[in-house]
């Protein structure tokens, strides 16, 4: 029987686990993708003749405010494996493109797109991706956690890492709440290989008042030398909702038409997707750092949660999961 079973291998429940794991634990990871890292998900596009591009449709970059996320950082740029991306953006505010103003504040990618962070963190795990945990039990003082084939393992403690809404239907079969209130707001994005390069200099454009797009991103910028020209477009939260249940083959030309508008050039595509992401965006957090019930032996985690005051990002995932792990282990985080 396992120590620990992490349900969802988003940053939170890497960050965890392998806290848990330092601790001389025997823990596994589930996820229902097919690789790690949740939201902070990298998409590759192979193409003819040329090299692989890789663009980030979830996470953007990751900021660091606090100490053992900075060491996360400074060690990653040292090994190789992450670079510093940015201190400011430029900015198109109502018809109006202002030049970007750095703040002095480290915006970070790894080099392979922002996946390798999760990989990064798996690293020397046991984690079982493809496996969509369907049912949790509470049996004799134990977890048992089942698929829609049946049991998968049994564990003295569980931790969730999956979006609050994911979580109402295996918590109301041990008895459980979900943590809330907690409110996403949705995202549509669409990567795009482009044939040239724009007439730019920026990496990227934070949008103001668009009816549809609020960024642009010049992912080409934040990959090692070679990488083809790409852009990421993110839409608006408003109108990702308002758009929420059309197919994937509308929102890629709309929003690359947005886009060549807000760019006032054309586009030249090779390759272009759309991604649609349900929970995006939190609105409304957990004022807590994480959940942690001792006697039940069930933790949750996830950028959901309110570990600081900055706001839900990349580092409040994982303070949230290192948070879970110390109180389950009895250790600082």
């Amino acid at each position: 029987m396992l120590d620990t079973l992490v349900v969802g291998a988003g940053l939170g429940g890497l960050a965890c686990a392998r806290d848990l794991q330092a601790a001389g634990e025997r823990v596994r990871v589930l996820d229902k993708s097919r690789g790690v890292s949740g939201r902070a998900s990298t998409r590759r596009l192979p193409l003819q003749g040329g090299p692989e591009a890789r663009l980030d449709h979830g996470a953007r970059f990751f900021t660091v405010r606090h100490e053992r996320t900075r060491d996360l950082a400074a060690r990653g740029v040292q090994a190789g494996w992450l670079g510093e991306w940015a201190r400011g953006f430029a900015r198109w505010d109502g018809g109006t493109l202002q030049e970007a103003h750095p703040d002095g504040h480290p915006r970070y990618v790894p080099l392979d797109g922002m996946s390798a962070l999760g990989r990064h963190l798996a690293g020397g795990l046991d984690v079982q991706t493809a496996v969509t945990v369907t049912r949790l039990e509470r049996q004799d003082g134990a977890w048992q956690v089942s698929d829609a084939t049946g049991p998968l393992a049994r564990a003295r403690r569980v931790v969730l890492n999956l979006p609050v809404p994911q979580l109402g239907p295996l918590l109301a079969g041990v008895g459980q709440d979900a943590p809330g209130p907690v409110e996403y707001a949705p995202a549509w994005a669409v990567g795009a290989v482009l044939k040239a390069d724009l007439r730019a200099d920026w990496p990227a454009l934070e949008l103001r008042g668009h009816p549809a797009l609020e960024w642009i991103a010049r992912e080409h910028t934040k990959r090692r030398p070679g990488h083809p020209p790409a852009l990421m477009l993110h839409a608006s939260a408003d109108w990702s909702a308002a758009n929420l249940e059309r197919p994937p083959e509308d929102i890629v030309p709309e929003l690359l038409d947005a886009a060549s508008g807000v760019l006032g050039e054309t586009l030249d595509v090779l390759e272009a997707f759309a991604h649609r992401w349900r929970y995006a965006t939190l609105r409304r957090r957990v004022p807590a750092p994480g959940h942690w019930d001792a006697e039940l032996g069930l933790g949750i985690c996830g950028d959901g949660f309110t570990p600081d005051d900055h706001g839900p990002r990349v580092e409040a995932a994982l303070l949230s999961g290192w948070w879970v792990a110390a109180q389950a282990t009895g250790r600082a985080p």
